[in-house]
């Protein structure tokens, strides 16, 4: 309840009692102010007469109370807004408040930037003036000397080609097509090293298993995925399973146990005894293999590098089987050798070897190449055979013969047709490759990827690109697809400027005696009576 309720509550009681007093003072007698008697109806209409006022004072009490509360409740309401229009007005404060700090923020790092950026500049500003400084003080010798360095460095990417004109200066044009020559017959004296007999893991079919039966197989499939250290993968669509795993020993021996597994129905329970039944059998094989192929290259060793070179049996790199291609570049090595009047017994050890780290590179961490080199210094193998193993990828800076013809059997071996098969993915994208890094350079027009992906020709635009700016051009790209691609093989970049002129000779105008001449001479035999004059014109010596 209100104050002003409760004010016109106490008016109301104070009225009632100021009617009760002047009703008492109307009962009393005139005499001298002495009180008459009240009776008992004159009482109960003053307090029915007080209970009507009080009734009125309270309903006018109540109604004053509503009224008051709907003011109330309007100011509220009016307050509330106001509240919610500064809260907006307060949220839109902050945000503006935050965007300006943001960008104040922004500003101080740019303006940090910049004076970083003006340092910097001023620095290189200053090397270069001490650059001009030092460098008008030299002689011209010691300029001249200075510019050869600089061009010498440059030119270190073109070594091949600067050994090749040196080489054709010396013995002339003969060299590259003697060179052919060996390798065509080299290549032409292999024949059954490309014999792939390797087998390889096939993926197993689950169609027509019913649930039971497709439970036990992927049950003891999984059993050698564990023992094996391979990976099952399960394809719904094809109804296929395929233990995959990067270890060849392991593959082979999960192979052996799936198909056993498959065509004998065995529990999970039976995998293991199976397993070390295989990893003993394919243990002797690898050994078997690896002493057959030392023999049949005449090398000799410790029983180790048997197994290494067993194990290349069941290693393929693009399809080709790792132990027939050592074997072939083995042989080429030997017959390059012999046409180059080197060793042949190390050339041979040198191709056999080159690749023996591909047997253990899947547990041990860094390239092939060095891991073989440093096997087969373990296992006491010549000092040069081990330089030529570790840089016939020029992880090595190759030093000696022997490592140049390791690099140059190796090549032959992956790169000659057949040796090796892509994928259509895989061959596409090292087209689209090859494409993509010859046309972002300025200049360059179109490029075409020919012979599978191992020759490149680009066009350039002759208005772009001189003749002076070709080798580098050619050279820049060639080091690109080196550092960005891997590729069997070599890759030769070619690049193309053409420069045309066209001229236009332009129509020439029949004489009109000829023309006349022409069409006369058309219509002779039609018109018969012509005039003399006619016969004139149409004769050719007027001409």
């Amino acid at each position: 309840m209100s104050i002003a309720a409760a004010l016109l509550i106490v008016i109301a009681v104070l009225l009632a009692a100021i009617a009760a007093i002047a009703l008492f003072n109307a009962r009393r007698g005139p005499q001298g102010g002495s009180q008459a008697p009240l009776t008992s109806q004159s009482l109960a209409d003053a307090s029915q007469y007080a209970s009507s006022l009080i009734a009125e004072a309270r309903t006018s009490a109540l109604h004053a109370h509503e009224a008051a509360m709907e003011e109330v409740k309007e100011r509220l309401a009016d307050v509330e807004g106001r509240e919610a229009v500064i809260a907006e007005r307060h949220k839109h404060l902050r945000e503006r408040r935050e965007i300006f700090d943001d960008r104040r923020f922004a500003y101080r790092k740019r303006r940090d930037e910049i004076e970083e950026r003006r340092a910097r500049v001023a620095e290189q500003g200053s090397q270069i003036d001490e650059t001009l400084r030092a460098k008008a003080a030299l002689d011209r010798d010691a300029a001249a000397a200075l510019v050869l360095d600089r061009i010498q460095s440059d030119l270190v990417a073109e070594r091949s080609a600067l050994v090749e004109a040196t080489v054709a200066e010396i013995i002339g044009d003969r060299v590259e097509t003697s060179a052919n020559d060996l390798i065509v017959q080299a290549v032409e004296r292999q024949d059954a090293s490309n014999v792939d007999t390797a087998p390889r893991m096939s993926p197993l079919s689950l169609e027509g298993l019913d649930d039971h039966a497709r439970e036990r197989l992927l049950s003891a499939l999984a059993v050698i995925a564990e023992q094996t250290g391979a990976e099952l993968g399960i394809d719904d669509e094809k109804h296929q399973a395929t233990l995959r795993t990067v270890d060849p020993i392991g593959r082979e021996i999960a192979r052996q146990a799936a198909l056993e597994v498959v065509d004998r129905r065995l529990q999970a329970t039976e995998v293991p005894p199976l397993i070390q039944r295989a990893r003993k059998t394919t243990q002797r094989r690898v050994v078997e293999v690896g002493e057959r192929a030392l023999w049949r290259m005449q090398i000799e060793g410790r029983p180790e590098l048997a197994e290494l070179v067993g194990t290349l049996h069941h290693r393929f790199s693009y399809g080709q089987n790792a132990l027939l291609h050592c074997e072939e570049t083995g042989h080429l090595c030997g017959v390059l050798a012999a046409e180059l009047g080197l060793p042949q017994s190390l050339a041979r050890q040198a191709g056999m070897l080159h690749d023996v780290g591909k047997a253990v590179d899947h547990d041990v961490e860094g390239v092939h190449a060095l891991i073989g080199g440093e096997l087969l210094r373990v296992l006491g193998v010549d000092p040069g055979i081990v330089h030529a193993v570790k840089a016939h990828h020029f992880d090595e800076e190759p030093s000696t013969d022997l490592a140049m013809l390791t690099i140059c059997a190796d090549a032959i071996s992956a790169s000659r047709p057949g040796a090796r098969r892509d994928t259509l993915a895989t061959y596409l994208l090292r087209l689209e490759q090859l494409q993509t890094i010859a046309t972002r350079h300025g200049g360059v027009d179109r490029a075409f990827p020919l012979q599978a992906g191992r020759e490149l020709r680009v066009f350039v635009k002759a208005s772009q690109v001189k003749d002076t700016d070709m080798p580098p051009l050619t050279s820049e790209i060639a080091r690109e697809i080196e550092s960005e691609m891997q590729y069997p093989g070599v890759i030769k970049v070619t690049v193309i400027r053409e420069t045309t002129a066209t001229a236009t000779a332009p129509a020439q105008l029949v004489p009109v005696r000829a023309a006349v001449a022409e069409h006369a001479g058309g219509r002779q035999d039609a018109a018969s009576d012509e005039s003399p004059e006619n016969d004139d014109e149409a004769t050719p010596d007027d001409d």
